[in-house]
């Protein structure tokens, strides 16, 4: 069961000088309940030592942490589940992939990138719990890479879930309220949190939209 309705991704390149472990506290503080570890560029032992740091501010609060798997190999992936215990992990718009993340860790909680309402398919068929659907807006960390995507077809992405659905890309608290009305169960948000000068302040103007996070 998702019992989360706002995703926080990470980039530490957005938040310095402060250290992510930081951020994460001050979101999980006003209500942050799930985080993907997303520093694609982190060799094996930065992931381990990173998801320590973070769930050692998470677990006091509930909150749930997911590792992107796009750069590990298998082992560290296993290693992640024993020490520090992540909750689960996040797959790219890789069916196949997510099909051998979904076998390997049947038990934990697995959510897939997807940019189309067929990969939202894909990923339901294939065991993702849930989705991100994007870029919906605009965003400079995909302006060169993925066209935005629009409110249509994040109604029609959502149409076609069979799983939560959180909308990603350029997400605002200004924006947040027009993707939960096309359907979106949540929003999955990076810079709007990762680049603000107040990280209490960010996630509280999101929660005004959302309600609990």
């Amino acid at each position: 069961m998702i019992d989360f309705r706002f995703y926080l991704v990470t980039d530490r390149h957005r938040c310095a000088p402060r250290t992510l472990a930081s951020v994460v506290h001050d979101a999980c503080v006003m209500g942050v309940r799930a985080v993907q570890l997303r520093e694609k560029d982190y060799s094996a032992s930065d992931v381990v030592s990173s998801s320590t740091r973070l769930l050692d501010v998470m677990r006091p609060r509930q909150a749930r942490l997911l590792v992107n798997v796009a750069t590990i190999e298998d082992d560290t992936l296993s290693l992640l589940t024993g020490s520090p215990g992540v909750d689960g992990f996040h797959v790219p718009d890789d069916p196949d992939l997510l099909v051998h993340i979904r076998r390997a860790f049947s038990k934990h909680l697995i959510g897939a990138s997807t940019h189309s309402p067929e990969s939202v398919r894909a990923a339901s068929e294939a065991g993702a719990d849930f989705v991100t659907f994007g870029p919906v807006f605009t965003t400079p960390a995909k302006a060169k890479s993925a066209a935005a995507q629009g409110l249509d077809a994040l109604h029609d992405a959502c149409a076609a879930a069979k799983v939560p659905v959180f909308a990603i890309g350029g997400i605002t608290p200004e924006r947040a309220r027009e993707c939960l009305d096309a359907g979106a169960h949540g929003l999955a948000v990076i810079g709007a949190v990762m680049g603000a000068s107040s990280i209490r302040s960010a996630v509280r103007a999101f929660a005004d939209v959302v309600g609990e996070l």
